[in-house]
């Protein structure tokens, strides 16, 4: 990867601040089923499958 490709990369604080700004308090059905709540302590983890299409499932689901 050359230099001018790495900066096009931002920091994943950037992700971060996007996710909860959009995502906090919004609850919804993943793709195996399961629940979740953004932002709130008893909420699921999830796992994020990038692709041609995106698949997103809890973290107990993704093991």
């Amino acid at each position: 990867m050359t230099k001018e490709q790495k900066a096009l990369y931002q920091e994943a604080n950037a992700l971060k601040d996007i996710l909860i700004k959009t995502l906090s308090g919004r609850k919804f059905k993943l793709d195996c089923g399961h629940h979740i709540t953004f932002g709130h302590y008893l909420g699921n983890d999830i796992t994020i499958y990038n692709g041609k299409e995106f698949k997103v499932i809890c973290s107990q689901c993704g093991h």
